[in-house]
């Protein structure tokens, strides 16, 4: 296993452990809703009233994904892959054009 696929598994176990936090926060959700309250015992109101301000999900996926170096990630959290893929592309073209890259290097590995 290489460094980069022990990585991508390490974040992929790190985004099921998200998805187990997410449960086990939504069953707290649930029984906070039943007993958690602000104000007066005579008028108590529910402490969350969204469950986004009891758990954020997408900040700390965001955080996950930021650790490991995710590229593809904004800091909105927007896929930029787009425009990702077209800078590559051009980098491509343009190394292509001086010949730094050998369209044939593919079928000298094996030799």
């Amino acid at each position: 296993m290489t460094i980069k696929e022990f990585y991508l598994r390490l974040e992929a176990f790190q985004l099921r452990r998200l998805n187990e936090q997410q449960d086990l926060a939504s069953l707290a959700w649930l029984n906070q809703a039943v007993q958690a309250t602000t104000g007066s015992t005579n008028h108590p109101r529910a402490k969350y009233t969204k469950f986004n301000q009891f758990f954020d999900r997408k900040g700390l996926e965001r955080k996950i994904r930021r650790d490991f170096g995710d590229e593809y990630m904004l800091e909105d959290g927007k896929p930029k892959g787009t425009q990702t893929f077209a800078e590559r592309l051009a980098e491509f073209e343009r190394l292509k054009a001086k010949g730094l890259i050998d369209m044939n290097a593919w079928r000298k590995e094996g030799n």
